[in-house]
Protein backbone atom coordinates (compact mmCIF):
# COMPACT_ATOMS: atom_id res chain seq x y z
CA UNK A 1 0.00 0.00 0.00
CA UNK A 2 1.43 3.52 -0.88
CA UNK A 3 0.23 5.54 1.23
CA UNK A 4 0.09 10.05 0.06
CA UNK A 5 1.01 12.66 1.95
CA UNK A 6 -2.80 14.30 0.63
CA UNK A 7 -5.21 13.59 -1.45
CA UNK A 8 -8.04 15.34 -2.40
CA UNK A 9 -11.86 15.08 -1.98
CA UNK A 10 -14.30 14.69 -5.26
CA UNK A 11 -17.65 13.22 -5.34
CA UNK A 12 -20.69 13.50 -7.92
CA UNK A 13 -21.68 16.85 -6.03
CA UNK A 14 -18.60 18.56 -7.32
CA UNK A 15 -18.30 17.01 -10.83
CA UNK A 16 -22.11 18.10 -11.66
CA UNK A 17 -21.00 21.59 -10.23
CA UNK A 18 -18.04 21.85 -12.88
CA UNK A 19 -20.45 20.20 -15.99
CA UNK A 20 -23.07 23.11 -14.77
CA UNK A 21 -20.36 25.72 -15.12
CA UNK A 22 -18.91 24.46 -18.69
CA UNK A 23 -22.55 24.33 -20.11
CA UNK A 24 -23.06 27.81 -19.01
CA UNK A 25 -21.11 29.11 -21.05
CA UNK A 26 -20.52 31.85 -18.02
CA UNK A 27 -16.17 31.29 -17.15
CA UNK A 28 -15.57 34.26 -15.46
CA UNK A 29 -16.89 37.30 -13.80
CA UNK A 30 -20.01 34.92 -12.67
CA UNK A 31 -22.20 34.31 -10.14
CA UNK A 32 -20.15 31.10 -8.61
CA UNK A 33 -17.14 33.35 -7.39
CA UNK A 34 -19.99 35.65 -5.44
CA UNK A 35 -21.35 32.34 -4.03
CA UNK A 36 -18.70 31.17 -3.11
CA UNK A 37 -17.20 34.58 -1.77
CA UNK A 38 -20.91 34.75 0.58
CA UNK A 39 -20.38 31.27 1.63
CA UNK A 40 -16.91 32.18 3.11
CA UNK A 41 -17.76 35.40 5.24
CA UNK A 42 -21.13 33.21 6.37
CA UNK A 43 -18.69 30.31 7.47
CA UNK A 44 -15.60 32.70 9.04
CA UNK A 45 -18.16 35.68 10.74
CA UNK A 46 -16.11 38.11 8.48
CA UNK A 47 -17.58 41.06 6.68
CA UNK A 48 -15.84 40.98 3.28
CA UNK A 49 -15.03 38.54 1.00
CA UNK A 50 -12.72 38.58 -2.41
CA UNK A 51 -12.17 35.73 -4.39
CA UNK A 52 -9.19 35.44 -6.31
CA UNK A 53 -6.42 33.63 -8.62
CA UNK A 54 -4.24 32.15 -5.65
CA UNK A 55 -3.08 32.61 -2.30
CA UNK A 56 -0.11 34.61 -3.81
CA UNK A 57 -2.32 36.88 -5.43
CA UNK A 58 -4.30 37.13 -2.29
CA UNK A 59 -1.43 38.74 -0.44
CA UNK A 60 -0.43 40.72 -3.16
CA UNK A 61 -4.03 42.63 -3.74
CA UNK A 62 -4.08 43.02 0.32
CA UNK A 63 -0.76 44.37 0.09
CA UNK A 64 -1.56 46.45 -2.70
CA UNK A 65 -5.05 47.84 -1.31
CA UNK A 66 -2.72 49.20 1.18
CA UNK A 67 -0.45 51.51 -0.77
CA UNK A 68 2.75 49.60 0.21
CA UNK A 69 6.11 50.78 -1.62
CA UNK A 70 9.31 51.09 -1.70
CA UNK A 71 11.04 52.04 1.98
CA UNK A 72 8.48 50.28 3.67
CA UNK A 73 8.69 47.11 5.93
CA UNK A 74 6.99 44.22 7.25
CA UNK A 75 7.85 42.02 10.02
CA UNK A 76 6.99 38.59 9.00
CA UNK A 77 8.45 35.08 10.44
CA UNK A 78 10.94 33.39 7.71
CA UNK A 79 9.87 30.10 9.10
CA UNK A 80 6.86 29.88 6.43
CA UNK A 81 6.52 29.87 2.39
CA UNK A 82 8.16 31.54 0.01
CA UNK A 83 4.79 33.42 -1.02
CA UNK A 84 4.10 35.25 2.35
CA UNK A 85 6.89 37.75 1.49
CA UNK A 86 6.53 37.78 -2.35
CA UNK A 87 3.22 38.93 -1.68
CA UNK A 88 4.74 42.69 -0.98
CA UNK A 89 8.20 42.28 -1.87
CA UNK A 90 7.14 42.94 -5.10
CA UNK A 91 5.63 46.22 -4.48
CA UNK A 92 8.93 47.44 -3.32
CA UNK A 93 8.07 46.82 0.29
CA UNK A 94 11.37 44.77 2.54
CA UNK A 95 10.52 41.97 4.85
CA UNK A 96 12.25 42.32 8.53
CA UNK A 97 11.98 38.71 9.23
CA UNK A 98 10.99 37.80 12.94
CA UNK A 99 11.66 34.42 14.92
CA UNK A 100 9.09 31.62 15.87
CA UNK A 101 7.86 30.59 19.07
CA UNK A 102 9.57 27.19 19.75
CA UNK A 103 5.97 25.53 20.12
CA UNK A 104 3.57 26.68 17.75
CA UNK A 105 6.06 27.73 15.13
CA UNK A 106 3.92 30.96 15.00
CA UNK A 107 5.70 34.61 14.95
CA UNK A 108 7.07 35.37 18.10
CA UNK A 109 5.69 38.51 19.74
CA UNK A 110 8.26 39.35 21.71
CA UNK A 111 10.83 39.37 18.95
CA UNK A 112 8.27 41.11 16.70
CA UNK A 113 8.33 44.23 18.75
CA UNK A 114 12.12 44.26 19.30
CA UNK A 115 12.06 44.10 15.18
CA UNK A 116 10.03 47.40 14.51
CA UNK A 117 11.02 50.63 13.09
CA UNK A 118 9.93 53.84 12.15
CA UNK A 119 9.41 52.27 8.56
CA UNK A 120 7.56 49.41 9.71
CA UNK A 121 3.75 49.43 7.66
CA UNK A 122 2.65 46.01 8.69
CA UNK A 123 2.92 42.87 10.80
CA UNK A 124 2.21 39.33 9.04
CA UNK A 125 1.50 37.03 11.11
CA UNK A 126 1.01 33.76 9.62
CA UNK A 127 -0.87 30.93 10.81
CA UNK A 128 1.36 28.01 9.68
CA UNK A 129 0.33 24.47 9.88
CA UNK A 130 -3.38 25.09 10.24
CA UNK A 131 -1.91 26.35 14.06
CA UNK A 132 -3.28 30.10 14.95
CA UNK A 133 -0.86 33.21 15.71
CA UNK A 134 -1.20 34.48 18.92
CA UNK A 135 -3.45 37.44 18.03
CA UNK A 136 -4.06 39.46 20.79
CA UNK A 137 -0.88 40.80 21.50
CA UNK A 138 -0.18 41.55 18.01
CA UNK A 139 -3.51 43.32 16.98
CA UNK A 140 -2.93 45.30 20.63
CA UNK A 141 0.81 46.33 19.59
CA UNK A 142 -0.60 47.23 15.59
CA UNK A 143 -3.20 49.75 17.31
CA UNK A 144 -0.10 51.21 19.93
CA UNK A 145 2.11 51.57 16.68
CA UNK A 146 -0.33 52.03 13.98
CA UNK A 147 0.08 49.36 11.88
CA UNK A 148 -1.74 47.08 9.57
CA UNK A 149 -2.04 43.24 10.75
CA UNK A 150 -2.49 41.65 7.27
CA UNK A 151 -2.88 37.56 8.04
CA UNK A 152 -1.61 34.87 6.23
CA UNK A 153 -4.24 31.97 6.80
CA UNK A 154 -3.75 30.31 3.98
CA UNK A 155 -2.74 26.54 5.85
CA UNK A 156 -5.68 27.48 8.32
CA UNK A 157 -8.80 27.34 7.12
CA UNK A 158 -11.43 26.42 9.91
CA UNK A 159 -9.18 27.14 12.59
CA UNK A 160 -9.94 28.67 15.96
CA UNK A 161 -8.13 31.69 18.30
CA UNK A 162 -10.34 32.15 21.90
CA UNK A 163 -13.13 30.59 20.05
CA UNK A 164 -13.24 32.98 16.70
CA UNK A 165 -12.31 32.03 13.52
CA UNK A 166 -9.24 33.41 12.51
CA UNK A 167 -10.43 34.84 9.23
CA UNK A 168 -12.22 37.27 11.34
CA UNK A 169 -9.19 38.71 13.00
CA UNK A 170 -6.79 41.39 12.02
CA UNK A 171 -7.30 43.87 8.86
CA UNK A 172 -6.66 41.79 5.65
CA UNK A 173 -6.67 37.59 6.16
CA UNK A 174 -5.43 35.96 2.74
CA UNK A 175 -6.32 32.12 1.95
CA UNK A 176 -5.11 29.77 -0.74
CA UNK A 177 -6.94 27.05 -2.22
CA UNK A 178 -3.85 25.15 -3.43
CA UNK A 179 -5.00 21.54 -3.88
CA UNK A 180 -3.65 20.06 -1.08
CA UNK A 181 -5.04 22.67 1.32
CA UNK A 182 -8.16 21.76 3.57
CA UNK A 183 -10.57 23.21 1.17
CA UNK A 184 -9.63 23.29 -2.37
CA UNK A 185 -10.77 24.52 -5.63
CA UNK A 186 -8.60 21.88 -7.95
CA UNK A 187 -5.95 24.09 -9.19
CA UNK A 188 -4.89 27.15 -8.06
CA UNK A 189 -7.51 29.81 -6.60
CA UNK A 190 -7.15 32.09 -2.97
CA UNK A 191 -10.15 34.10 -1.47
CA UNK A 192 -9.36 37.48 0.85
CA UNK A 193 -11.19 37.97 4.07
CA UNK A 194 -11.41 41.57 5.53
CA UNK A 195 -13.47 44.49 7.32
CA UNK A 196 -13.55 47.19 5.39
CA UNK A 197 -15.81 47.74 2.60
CA UNK A 198 -13.02 50.17 0.94
CA UNK A 199 -10.48 47.25 1.52
CA UNK A 200 -12.99 44.97 -0.54
CA UNK A 201 -14.11 46.96 -3.21
CA UNK A 202 -9.91 48.07 -4.09
CA UNK A 203 -9.22 44.63 -4.01
CA UNK A 204 -11.99 43.65 -6.06
CA UNK A 205 -10.77 46.39 -8.15
CA UNK A 206 -7.50 45.57 -8.31
CA UNK A 207 -7.83 41.53 -9.21
CA UNK A 208 -10.20 43.03 -12.32
CA UNK A 209 -7.72 45.21 -14.41
CA UNK A 210 -8.24 48.34 -12.17
CA UNK A 211 -12.27 48.21 -12.67
CA UNK A 212 -14.55 49.27 -9.95
CA UNK A 213 -17.94 47.03 -9.66
CA UNK A 214 -20.61 48.53 -12.38
CA UNK A 215 -17.67 50.11 -14.29
CA UNK A 216 -16.91 47.77 -16.96
CA UNK A 217 -14.74 50.30 -19.55
CA UNK A 218 -13.47 52.30 -16.78
CA UNK A 219 -9.78 51.59 -15.61
CA UNK A 220 -9.66 54.00 -12.43
CA UNK A 221 -6.22 52.29 -11.11
CA UNK A 222 -3.72 50.29 -12.73
CA UNK A 223 -4.87 46.91 -12.07
CA UNK A 224 -4.07 42.80 -12.57
CA UNK A 225 -5.55 40.02 -13.46
CA UNK A 226 -6.37 37.76 -10.26
CA UNK A 227 -10.20 36.70 -11.01
CA UNK A 228 -10.74 33.18 -9.81
CA UNK A 229 -12.07 31.21 -12.70
CA UNK A 230 -16.48 29.84 -12.33
CA UNK A 231 -14.99 26.40 -12.76
CA UNK A 232 -13.06 26.18 -9.90
CA UNK A 233 -14.91 28.95 -7.13
CA UNK A 234 -17.65 26.47 -8.02
CA UNK A 235 -15.50 22.99 -6.83
CA UNK A 236 -14.86 25.39 -4.22
CA UNK A 237 -18.18 26.11 -2.93
CA UNK A 238 -19.37 22.39 -2.78
CA UNK A 239 -16.09 22.10 -0.69
CA UNK A 240 -17.01 24.75 1.70
CA UNK A 241 -20.01 22.74 2.68
CA UNK A 242 -17.28 20.02 4.04
CA UNK A 243 -15.26 22.22 6.24
CA UNK A 244 -16.48 21.51 9.64
CA UNK A 245 -16.50 17.61 9.35
CA UNK A 246 -13.12 17.72 7.22
CA UNK A 247 -11.70 19.91 10.36
CA UNK A 248 -12.76 17.52 12.86
CA UNK A 249 -11.33 14.70 10.86
CA UNK A 250 -7.83 15.95 11.10
CA UNK A 251 -8.30 16.54 14.70
CA UNK A 252 -8.94 13.04 14.91
CA UNK A 253 -6.41 11.97 12.87
CA UNK A 254 -4.28 14.05 15.29
CA UNK A 255 -5.09 12.84 18.45
CA UNK A 256 -4.72 9.23 17.01
CA UNK A 257 -1.03 10.12 15.83
CA UNK A 258 -0.17 11.98 19.35
CA UNK A 259 -1.29 8.99 21.56
CA UNK A 260 0.67 6.82 19.63
CA UNK A 261 4.11 9.12 18.73
CA UNK A 262 4.33 11.08 21.98
CA UNK A 263 7.02 9.86 23.93
CA UNK A 264 8.27 7.63 21.16
CA UNK A 265 12.41 8.04 20.50
CA UNK A 266 13.40 11.85 20.07
CA UNK A 267 9.73 12.85 18.37
CA UNK A 268 8.12 16.14 19.66
CA UNK A 269 4.69 15.95 18.84
CA UNK A 270 3.05 19.02 17.46
CA UNK A 271 1.85 21.65 20.24
CA UNK A 272 -1.78 22.83 20.66
CA UNK A 273 -2.38 26.54 23.11
CA UNK A 274 -5.04 26.42 25.01
CA UNK A 275 -6.08 29.59 23.10
CA UNK A 276 -6.36 27.86 19.89
CA UNK A 277 -8.27 25.28 17.69
CA UNK A 278 -5.60 23.87 15.18
CA UNK A 279 -7.20 22.43 12.30
CA UNK A 280 -4.63 20.64 11.06
CA UNK A 281 -3.55 21.34 7.55
CA UNK A 282 -0.01 19.40 8.27
CA UNK A 283 0.76 17.19 10.85
CA UNK A 284 4.20 17.91 11.56
CA UNK A 285 6.79 16.75 14.21
CA UNK A 286 9.97 17.33 15.15
CA UNK A 287 13.23 15.00 15.37
CA UNK A 288 16.89 14.92 14.92
CA UNK A 289 16.66 11.91 12.92
CA UNK A 290 14.21 13.57 10.51
CA UNK A 291 16.44 12.67 7.46
CA UNK A 292 16.52 8.88 8.32
CA UNK A 293 12.92 8.85 9.18
CA UNK A 294 11.91 10.37 6.41
CA UNK A 295 13.88 7.60 4.18
CA UNK A 296 12.82 4.78 5.86
CA UNK A 297 9.16 5.97 5.56
CA UNK A 298 9.91 6.39 1.91
CA UNK A 299 11.41 2.57 1.65
CA UNK A 300 7.69 1.15 3.21
CA UNK A 301 5.57 3.32 0.39
CA UNK A 302 4.94 6.47 3.35
CA UNK A 303 4.98 9.77 1.55
CA UNK A 304 6.24 12.66 4.26
CA UNK A 305 7.52 16.12 3.85
CA UNK A 306 9.26 19.30 4.89
CA UNK A 307 7.46 21.86 5.12
CA UNK A 308 9.79 23.75 5.16
CA UNK A 309 13.88 23.17 4.66
CA UNK A 310 15.01 26.41 3.94
CA UNK A 311 13.81 29.48 6.03
CA UNK A 312 13.06 32.05 3.86
CA UNK A 313 15.68 34.58 5.16
CA UNK A 314 17.81 32.50 3.55
CA UNK A 315 16.71 32.13 0.28
CA UNK A 316 19.03 33.61 -2.51
CA UNK A 317 17.67 36.61 -3.19
CA UNK A 318 16.86 37.67 0.16
CA UNK A 319 19.84 35.98 2.32
CA UNK A 320 21.29 38.91 4.87
CA UNK A 321 23.63 38.76 7.58
CA UNK A 322 20.79 37.90 10.30
CA UNK A 323 20.49 34.99 12.91
CA UNK A 324 16.68 33.61 13.95
CA UNK A 325 18.20 30.77 16.24
CA UNK A 326 14.82 28.80 16.97
CA UNK A 327 13.62 29.37 12.86
CA UNK A 328 16.86 27.75 11.92
CA UNK A 329 16.97 24.93 14.26
CA UNK A 330 13.26 23.18 13.50
CA UNK A 331 13.64 23.38 9.86
CA UNK A 332 16.36 20.71 10.37
CA UNK A 333 14.17 18.55 12.40
CA UNK A 334 10.54 18.95 11.29
CA UNK A 335 8.35 16.57 9.48
CA UNK A 336 5.03 16.47 7.83
CA UNK A 337 3.37 12.87 8.26
CA UNK A 338 0.28 12.25 5.72
CA UNK A 339 -2.86 14.03 6.79
CA UNK A 340 -6.03 14.35 4.97
CA UNK A 341 -9.36 13.77 6.14
CA UNK A 342 -9.71 10.96 3.52
CA UNK A 343 -6.68 8.77 5.54
CA UNK A 344 -8.27 5.54 6.30
CA UNK A 345 -7.65 3.76 10.10
CA UNK A 346 -5.38 1.32 8.11
CA UNK A 347 -3.39 3.71 6.76
CA UNK A 348 -2.60 5.83 9.96
CA UNK A 349 -1.68 2.32 11.57
CA UNK A 350 0.98 1.67 9.07
CA UNK A 351 2.23 4.96 9.42
CA UNK A 352 2.43 4.32 13.28
CA UNK A 353 3.91 1.36 12.63
CA UNK A 354 6.95 2.14 10.52
CA UNK A 355 7.88 4.78 12.95
CA UNK A 356 7.76 2.60 15.74
CA UNK A 357 9.98 0.04 13.79
CA UNK A 358 12.69 2.90 13.07
CA UNK A 359 12.81 3.52 16.40
CA UNK A 360 13.19 -0.01 17.42
CA UNK A 361 15.94 -0.72 14.91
Amino acid sequence: MNVALNRMFIDEEIKRAVIEVLESGWYVKGPKAGELEELFCNITGSEFAVSCSSGTSALMLAFASLGLGPGDEVLVPSHTFAASVNGFYHLGARPVFVDVDPETYTIDVEDMREKVTDRTRAILPVHLYGHPADMDPITEFARERNLKVVSDACQSHGALYRGKDVGAIGDIICYSFFPSKIITVAGEGGIITCRSGEHRDLMKALANHGRFEGERDVHRIPGYNMRLSEVLAAVGAVQLKHIGEWVERRREIARVYNEELDGLGDIVTPHEADWASHSYYLYVIRSTSRDALKEHLAMESISSGIHYPIPVHKMPYLEGDISLPVTERVVDEILSLPMHPLLEEEEQKLIIGSIRRFYKR
